[in-house]
């Protein structure tokens, strides 16, 4: 087989590169969109809450944009190899991306619900928490963008503490309930909440996950047991 011209070869470097900047700008609108959710819940501001809800469809769209193109280079540029790796991770990346700006809507239209039901319970617990996932999800970016194995590493550990933070949360929330049956309603909603953080944890791993594949063709499930595992293991080191 020829090599490629000159310039069809400089177009599909071009492409690649665009396909990165889209990449990282949806990131960087989910990223908003999560800090804003949690100022609105920290505020209790209803009127930024429906605000931030309403920029999921602004989401939903780039999704689409981001599938078309890279569609678009595998028709047209029979990808192999690593840049085979990066398209398809691409379309996971930001299918992971809109379901992260679906649950932080989520939150926010959850929140409205909190409001009507005028009960008053303790935030600190579900914002630390979130504060923590705020956090997975800039050095998420970071990662990408320079493309560092050792951070990646650091941020796909850092859910277990998510899962762990969730935990305490619906302790927390589910003794309130026990204690005083008019907070049930309040905290039923608030656990929802906690749940969609747990969630978004949850896909910036699988974005961590994609992301270290595309820079060194491996699996990190294959670092450490998955936390899909750590209750067995948890048990038999129980023993």
């Amino acid at each position: 087989m020829g090599k490629l011209p000159e310039h069809t070869i400089s177009r599909y470097e071009y492409e690649l590169e665009q396909l990165r900047t889209m990449l990282l700008r949806m990131f960087g609108m989910v990223e908003n969109q999560f800090s804003q959710a949690l100022i609105a819940l920290q505020e209790r501001n209803l009127d930024m809450a429906r605000k931030i809800a309403e920029q999921d469809r602004e989401i939903d769209e780039f999704e689409r944009s981001i599938e078309t193109f890279s569609i678009k280079i595998l028709a047209l540029r029979s990808p192999l190899a690593i840049d085979l790796r990066e398209i398809v991770a691409a379309l996971k990346i930001s299918s992971d991306l809109e379901r992260i700006g679906d649950l932080a809507s989520g939150i926010c239209r959850r929140l409205r619900k909190v409001d009507a039901t005028h009960h008053e319970v303790s935030l600190s617990g579900l914002l630390s928490m979130g504060r923590q996932v705020q956090e997975m999800l800039r050095e998420t970016a970071n990662a990408m963008s320079k493309k560092d194995e050792t951070m990646m590493v650091h941020v796909w550990n850092a859910d277990l503490l998510i899962d762990d933070l969730y935990t305490s949360v619906f302790r927390e929330l589910t003794t309130y309930m026990m204690e005083d049956q008019h907070c049930i309603t309040t905290c039923s909603h608030l656990l929802f909440m906690a749940k969609n953080i747990e969630r978004i944890g949850d896909h910036i791993t699988n974005i961590v996950e994609s992301t270290y594949y595309v820079v060194t063709g491996e699996m990190l499930p294959y670092l450490r047991p998955h936390k899909r595992n750590r209750k067995s293991l948890e048990k038999n080191d129980g023993k």
